[in-house]
């Protein structure tokens, strides 16, 4: 008995993480993938997805498997599912896709509007044990921002965001103002922006 007692006591010694089961570490992958379809078939409302991108992005995630992966210029349309990116299985896959909402005119030149490009995509594991919440974004950006969960009550937020530079100053003040409410807001411990 005491041989037991022993080796628990040395265990919880050592290993604190048993008395504060938190995040230890989090891996996180970023990568502007400049469309998961190919150029040829943006104007098209049902595009394909480029099979190449698509098999080297699942291929990654299978061999590395990131907790989050976040993707800008993903170039997505509604009418591609999320599960054709990522198996529901492995992630849970939020997605920002391009419309008039999301990207405004440029400023300079108000005739100017590229339909098609842009998106951006944030995916969480989904064997992570973590409550995953979609925060609005209403402020006309291509932005995602989630907030994650632990059991022990730590979060962080993460967001991701795509902007064209020519969209001018007052776009950037207005993403400026929404990255700044997220910590005011909600509290958490950490926030993670991917541009």
């Amino acid at each position: 008995f005491w041989v037991y007692s022993l080796n628990v006591l040395l265990i919880i010694l050592v290993n604190p993480s048993l008395l504060n089961p938190g995040p230890q570490q989090l891996s996180v992958a970023y990568q502007n993938v400049q469309g998961l379809i190919p150029f040829g078939q943006l104007s098209s409302k049902h595009p394909l997805l480029d099979r190449f991108k698509i098999s080297e992005l699942q291929s990654f995630a299978n061999q590395s498997r990131p907790d989050i992966l976040v993707l800008n210029e993903t170039w997505l349309k509604k009418s591609i599912s999320s599960n054709e990116i990522l198996p529901d299985s492995q992630y849970e896959i939020f997605r920002n896709d391009r419309t008039r909402r999301t990207h405004p005119q440029d400023p300079s030149n108000p005739k100017k509007f590229r339909e098609n490009g842009g998106g951006v995509l944030l995916a969480v594991r989904s064997d992570l044990n973590v409550t995953v919440k979609r925060l609005t974004v209403t402020t006309g950006l291509e932005m995602l921002a989630v907030k994650v969960n632990f059991p022990n009550k730590e979060s962080f937020i993460i967001c991701t965001c795509y902007r064209v530079g020519t969209l001018g100053q007052p776009h950037l003040d207005t993403l400026t103002s929404y990255l700044r409410s997220l910590t005011s807001k909600r509290k958490p411990s950490k926030v993670i922006s991917c541009w």
